[in-house]
């Protein structure tokens, strides 16, 4: 980093300057493109008091992409009065010698906006989404003021959310580009891109639209760039989904043997389940005799599960270069946020309770109100639940095999894994960097729907390699061909996920089968 210096317009060097009224997210945007916690943030206006440059990328070849933040607009309206005095004798005075006395953020803003005319390629123009340009006071001005750096300008909406809609987006996106078509010869073109939530789809679609507007000599060094930043999102997902295939492929295998009596009652006591004519509420028959093997069996599969959870938790947050310590706020995120709706009665309840000697408590009020939420936080619940899909589910589910006097997870707590894993990704890519150190953002209520529907929409194939998977582990372990199978099968839920998420993603951009999506 480096700041207020000048830069040598050379091929191999591209700029992008980051421009917008006061307190728009400029600094925000800068550290979710730079994944590190760069420049000062706040809620008010003027922190940035000096133009910054950062290196955003750079090639073996010498190529470099850099990222100018300067000062926010403030007093717009004055500030392009100013600007155009630029080159007069009264017009120098006020700006060198009154203003940098008597109004330093003013004239500081007067600096950015004279090197960013000087050496920037492209000016990015962040604005509110939420706000309407007729109501913006500034927004005539701080249009003058483009068209004075007489440099292309592409407007990014900032602060759209991860909880708005398809629909809401391009319906601020149509009122922006509605509102530019004015300065269509400065504007060149409105795209998303929020500084909160990183997208990697709307990264590259501005990343991407960028390119025409360069001069032809710096098109060879940007495609190298652009190129470069693709393959190192393309390297993330593939690591993201080795590690959360590991995950699934250790759940997977997860299994524990009980002596024949414990057994038959853990087998009758699920039996019972399905007795509707047993009390609302009543202990199972034969709960109070179940016996520290079958407790310590079942608290050794939950301590299984929640390990494997938190070691994949914490390798994803290092992968997207986030601290690795925040493993057990995204878990309790996915607790709260991952709902399962599938009934779960007050016996199975009970029953858990007695198996995990006090595992589930604060979960059964929870569980009972209808549905059950999944995440390592509660992992209890979720099995919970996979023992209880349909009121008889233990016999149905094959979890529990008489002959062997084993049990192992079913297909049902699986698959709600997976869903689990899925939406574990989305939080993390997703997390932009202007919130400083990982915070357990709100994941939208549409993320859990698509994660679940992805699974439900390639249950059959999740089924067959669950099966599969059984076998193997019987045998030994899972092979190479079922680990390929497992991430083929993630990548292809991720990318239905990302395809609702972000209409036309895969028309647009190319992406088939195998290739990197957000």
């Amino acid at each position: 980093m480096s700041e207020n210096n000048e830069l040598v317009p050379i091929d191999n060097s591209i700029q992008w300057c980051l421009l917008s009224h006061t307190n728009i997210g400029k600094t925000t945007l800068t550290r979710t493109l730079m994944a590190d916690d760069v420049g000062e943030i706040d809620d008010a206006a003027h922190v940035t008091t000096q133009s910054q440059r950062y290196l955003l990328q750079k090639t073996q070849q010498g190529d470099e992409l850099w990222l100018w933040d300067t000062p926010g607009f403030g007093d717009s309206v004055r500030l392009y009065e100013r600007l155009r005095l630029q080159g007069n004798p009264l017009g120098w005075f006020l700006s060198n010698v009154w203003d940098r006395w008597r109004d330093r953020p003013f004239y500081l803003s007067q600096r950015a906006l004279l090197a960013a005319r000087d050496h920037a390629d492209v000016m990015l123009y962040l604005v509110n989404a939420a706000e309407d340009p007729a109501d913006a006071g500034y927004w005539s001005a701080e249009m003058n003021i483009l068209a004075w750096l007489n440099k292309p300008v592409i407007v990014l909406l900032n602060q759209i959310g991860s909880d708005t809609t398809a629909e809401q987006t391009q319906e601020d996106l149509r009122r922006w580009q509605q509102a530019t078509q004015s300065f269509h010869s400065v504007v060149r073109d409105v795209l998303v891109l929020d500084a909160f939530t990183r997208s990697w789809w709307h990264e590259r679609r501005m990343m991407q639209s960028i390119a025409p507007l360069l001069p032809g000599s710096k098109q060879p060094a940007y495609q190298r760039l652009l190129e470069q930043r693709a393959g190192q999102q393309q390297q993330r997902e593939q690591a993201s989904l080795a590690v959360m295939a590991e995950q699934l492929l250790a759940t997977a295998g997860l299994h524990e043997k009980l002596d024949p009596e414990q057994g038959r009652l853990l087998a009758r006591a699920w039996q019972s389940l399905s007795q509707l004519t047993t009390k609302l509420g009543k202990s199972a028959e034969g709960e109070e005799r179940l016996g520290t093997q079958a407790r310590a069996a079942v608290q050794r599969l939950l301590q299984a599960l929640r390990q494997a959870d938190v070691q994949a938790t914490q390798r994803l947050l290092e992968i997207h270069g986030l601290d690795g310590q925040a493993a057990s706020q995204i878990q309790e995120q996915l607790r709260s946020q991952l709902q399962i709706t599938t009934p779960v009665d007050a016996q199975a309840a009970s029953l858990w309770g007695a198996l995990t000697a006090g595992a589930a408590t604060g979960l059964g009020a929870d569980l009972m109100a209808g549905g059950l939420t999944l995440g390592a936080g509660a992992l209890v619940g979720a099995l919970l639940g996979a023992l209880t899909f349909g009121g008889a589910a233990w016999g149905a589910n094959k979890m529990f095999d008489q002959e062997q006097q084993s049990f192992q997870l079913s297909t049902d707590y699986l698959n709600a894994a997976v869903s689990q894993v899925l939406l574990k990704y989305l939080l993390i890519s997703h997390f932009g960097r202007g919130r400083g150190r990982y915070t357990s953002p709100a994941a939208p209520s549409q993320w859990s729907e698509l994660t679940q529907g992805a699974v439900q929409t390639h249950a059959a194939r999740w089924a067959a390699l669950w099966a599969q998977l059984r076998e193997a582990h019987a045998a030994g372990a899972a092979t190479d061909a079922q680990r390929v199978a497992m991430m083929e099968l993630l990548s292809q839920s991720l990318q239905q996920i990302m395809a609702d998420l972000y209409p036309g993603l895969n028309a647009e951009s190319g992406v088939r089968d195998g290739e990197s999506a957000p």
